[in-house]
């Protein structure tokens, strides 16, 4: 199972248990902190438009005031490298997710413009078929893999609600070379079973912390928190 190389604090913030996407304020950034998260995804450039009315010129102004030891994660679906190097730049993040489908070639671009910025690939696990994208996922392009869900009724990749096949998931964990966040569906109620089936190195949840209304939840921000370090302390090996 892979671990963080506890050397820095560059390095713990790189590798941590626990992120939270779809982060749209300081406030939201804070209190993950606070509660032991150790990354926030902050989702742009998305085929909907703006999520919960984040921008570019706000997002940056939240990174601008992060403390270093929180990561800050650019969560999109560009497929271009030129467009999101640019993105990375305006926004001053060290890592980003593609969430869309990004060409190889394209992704070895990125890492040639950008080479100090981490990147992390998605794969869908909506099946079998999933585990012939592992090889795929691997270094030197990719630094990690989240492992996400699909929502067949509305099409969507990510931000579903919906847990998929943690046992085709956790096969993905074994295979891995790089280290593997699990996504889709999480929550404070299910996290910890979720680390204990699949064994990944992180988790990450979004839908899962927030209220009927759409906004975020401080209370399951910090239960699920809780309750992810925890399991992880209890399936570290």
């Amino acid at each position: 199972m892979h671990d963080c190389p506890h050397i820095s604090f560059e390095s713990q913030s790189w590798c941590p248990r626990v992120q939270v996407a779809g982060v749209s304020s300081l406030e939201e950034a804070l209190f993950c902190r606070a509660v032991g998260v150790g990354a926030v995804g902050f989702t742009l450039e998305l085929p909907s438009g703006t999520h919960d009315g984040l921008t570019k010129e706000r997002a940056r102004a939240i990174i601008d005031r992060l403390p270093r030891d929180l990561l800050a994660v650019l969560i999109t679906y560009l497929d271009s490298a030129v467009d999101a190097a640019r993105l990375v730049d305006r926004l001053n993040v060290r890592a980003i997710q593609f969430h869309g489908d990004i060409a190889d070639e394209q992704v070895r671009l990125f890492r040639s413009l950008r080479p100090a910025v981490r990147t992390i690939g998605r794969i869908t696990v909506s099946g079998p078929s999933a585990l012939d994208h592992t090889n795929r996922v691997k270094p030197p392009l990719w630094d990690a893999v989240i492992l996400d869900s699909f929502d067949p009724a509305s099409g969507a990749l990510g931000a579903t609600g919906i847990t998929h096949d943690w046992s085709l998931s956790a096969r993905i964990v074994r295979r891995s070379s790089v280290p593997v966040i699990l996504a889709g569906g999480l929550n404070p109620e299910n996290v910890a079973a979720a680390i204990a089936a699949v064994r990944p190195h992180g988790v990450d949840a979004h839908t899962g912390l927030e209220n009927p209304d759409g906004s975020r939840n401080f209370q399951r921000i910090e239960a699920f928190s809780k309750a992810a370090l925890e399991a992880f302390g209890t399936t570290r090996s």
